[in-house]
C-alpha cells in the first residue's frame, strides 16, 4: 500500500509540476507603476522596456500604471508608430511550450468613430547580431510594424509561422498582425468599460513549433488612425505566457487517473 501511495504522490507532483511549467514573457500595468518602462532611446536587441519613436504621441496615463496614444493625425508616425518591447528567451527555461497566452485589458475612447489596433507578434532567431544591432522600425503607419535587419536576424510572424523575406510590406503590415483588434470603442477611458481580451496562438503547426527554437520575442502594438476623430488606444494590463500544448495537460489528467483506478483496484 505504501509504495503504490508513494507511486500516485510521485505521477502527482510530476504532473504539478507540468501543469506549473507556464513560464512569463511579459507581466505589466494592471495598476502599478513597477517594471514598465517606455523609452525613446535607440530600440536595439539588448533593449529593455517598452519602446517608441521620438516622435511617437503613446505615453504613460495618471500613475504610470497605463499607456495610451490619443493622438488623432492621418497617416502620421505620431498616431500610428508602434511601441514594442523585445524579450531575450535565453535563460528561461523554455523546452516544449508551443502555445502562447495573451491577455490584455484595453480601452479604445476620446474619438466618435471607431479605431483599428494591430499587435505584432515576432520570432527573432539569431544569426549574427550584437547588443546594439537594432531590428525594428517603430515609425510605420497604418498599423504596419516593419523589420528592418535581415542580415543578422531570421524573423518569424509568430501569427502565421510565415518567415519574412523583406521586412515590410504585406508581410509585416496591419493586415499581417497575430491579432488584429478591429473597430474599436469602448466609449470612455474608465477602467469599468474596459475590454479584456484573451487568446492563445498555437505554434505546433510552424517550421519553428515551440518558443524554446526562437532566440527572441518581440510585441508590437500599432494604431491605424484613419480620421481626425478617430478613437484613442489605452492599455491597463498586459500579460504573456508561454505554456505547453493542451494534450500534456490531458496526458497527466489521464495518468493521475488512471494511477488513482490501480490504487482502489490494489486496495
Amino acid at each position: 500500500m505504501k509504495k503504490q501511495l508513494l507511486g500516485l504522490f510521485s505521477l502527482a507532483a510530476f504532473a504539478s509540476s507540468a501543469l506549473a511549467a507556464s513560464i512569463t514573457l511579459i507581466d505589466e500595468l494592471d495598476g502599478t507603476s513597477t517594471g514598465t518602462t517606455l523609452s525613446t532611446s535607440a530600440f536595439v536587441r539588448d533593449s529593455t522596456g517598452w519602446h517608441k519613436s521620438t516622435t511617437s504621441a503613446w505615453a504613460f496615463g495618471s500613475g504610470n500604471s497605463w499607456l495610451y496614444n490619443t493622438n488623432s493625425a492621418d497617416n502620421s508616425n505620431v498616431s500610428d508608430g508602434a511601441m514594442a518591447q523585445i524579450v531575450n528567451l535565453s535563460g528561461l527555461g523554455l523546452t516544449t511550450e508551443n502555445q502562447i497566452e495573451v491577455n490584455m485589458t484595453y480601452n479604445a475612447w476620446n474619438g466618435t468613430t471607431a479605431i483599428d489596433v494591430y499587435v505584432h507578434l515576432w520570432g527573432l532567431v539569431d544569426k549574427a547580431s550584437t547588443a546594439t544591432s537594432s531590428f525594428a522600425n517603430l515609425g510605420a503607419q497604418n498599423g504596419a510594424m516593419w523589420g528592418q535587419n535581415l542580415t543578422d536576424f531570421d524573423y518569424y510572424n509568430l501569427g502565421s509561422g510565415a518567415k519574412f523575406t523583406t521586412g515590410a510590406g504585406g508581410e509585416a503590415d496591419g493586415g499581417a498582425a497575430a491579432i488584429k483588434l478591429l473597430d474599436q470603442d469602448t466609449g470612455t477611458a474608465l477602467i469599468g468599460d474596459a475590454v479584456a481580451y484573451s487568446t492563445s496562438i498555437d505554434l505546433s503547426g510552424y517550421s519553428l513549433d515551440t518558443l524554446a527554437q526562437y532566440d527572441y520575442f518581440v510585441i508590437g502594438i500599432a494604431r491605424n488612425v484613419l480620421a481626425s476623430t478617430d478613437n484613442g488606444f489605452a492599455i491597463h494590463d498586459i500579460s504573456i505566457t508561454a505554456v505547453p500544448e493542451p494534450g500534456t495537460y490531458a496526458l497527466f489528467g489521464g495518468l493521475l487517473a488512471l494511477g488513482y483506478v490501480m490504487l482502489r483496484r490494489r486496495a
